[in-house]
């Protein structure tokens, strides 16, 4: 039974996941916040199998050396976490409907009907998560994120099989938004944007407080022309068909910054995501420099 008018207690622990490896994390919320431990794991060998649609299949073994690690920090105290995987082993988009039903469940399956209509290259069984977006005209509008469901289960039983309970369990760049929003929704003075990239995605997402308003994503293989260009169409698109009065702020988080990102087209500077948007303790940057894929980890966390 929830006592009223308590938030859920969210765990302190979250495991990002990758192409070769997992990320584990102690997020701290008080102040300072910050990362208490972290450490990456690559997957031991044999211990991810291959799904029809590309994505891995997870086994406990892949994940047994993060968790242990993870227990051993918080001296046995380890029973629930997030997780969060890859834009790419996702699709994400925003998704318009007449009217949504009541329940949660209801509006889940209404979801899924309408995604094979939108996606019918997609044969495989989805898991869905979503987000309210800004209406567009009377349209009711979800930022969906589907990914195969056969991938979504064994990553659950895989931590399930060493006794982790999975809370969120949710794609990078919807994590670090609903994670984040709060705080860059106060630091804007009006519509702003978040970029987001990570290897095999390109996320460019505009929010209106805490509610997105427009969402790509894109593969990041393609080349800098076509970054650009995607920009200028997603800024034209949430100008002329969205009626958007214009970005105040731009906040990116760049997974891949060996490789350049073409940023001409912004209508202002763009402000890296760190530690200092919400006071974090000094060794937090130096974690993020090392392993960026724990800021979508934190958020996980943080904002919850």
């Amino acid at each position: 039974m929830k006592l009223p008018f308590l938030k859920p207690v969210v765990p302190p622990h979250v495991f990002v996941l990758m192409e070769g490896g997992v990320t584990y994390a102690h997020v701290r919320r008080e102040e300072p916040a910050g990362i208490s431990f972290s450490q990456h794991f690559v997957y031991p060998p044999n211990t991810l199998g291959a799904s029809a649609s590309g994505t891995p299949l997870f086994s406990a073994g892949a994940v047994a050396p993060a968790v242990e690690a993870a227990r051993r920090f918080g001296q046995g105290h380890l029973s629930r976490a997030s997780v969060v995987f890859p834009d790419s082993w996702a699709r994400i988009l925003p998704v318009e409907f007449d009217s949504l039903p009541g329940s949660p469940e209801a509006s889940r399956e209404m979801v899924a009907w309408k995604l094979k209509k939108l996606l019918p290259g997609l044969t495989a069984e989805l898991e869905v998560v979503f987000l309210e977006m800004t209406p567009a005209g009377e349209q009711k509008r979800l930022l969906v994120a589907a990914a195969p469901a056969d991938m979504v289960r064994s990553i659950e039983a895989a931590f399930e099989e060493k006794g982790v309970r999975v809370g969120a369990l949710a794609p990078s760049s919807v994590v670090l938004f609903e994670g984040l929003a709060p705080l860059l929704s106060s630091r804007s003075a009006g519509d702003y944007a978040l970029i987001h990239r990570s290897t095999g995605s390109f996320v460019f997402l505009v929010a209106r407080g805490e509610t997105p308003i427009f969402f790509r994503q894109r593969p990041s293989e393609a080349d800098e022309e076509n970054h650009e260009q995607e920009l200028r169409l997603s800024l034209s698109y949430y100008a002329e068909k969205l009626n958007g009065p214009g970005i105040s702020a731009v906040y990116l988080h760049d997974a891949a910054p060996a490789e350049s990102l073409p940023l001409e087209s912004l209508p202002v500077a763009p402000r890296a995501l760190s530690g200092g948007l919400f006071g974090a303790d000094p060794t937090f940057d130096e974690r993020l420099a090392a392993r960026p894929e724990l800021l979508p980890g934190f958020a996980a966390v943080y904002g919850r």
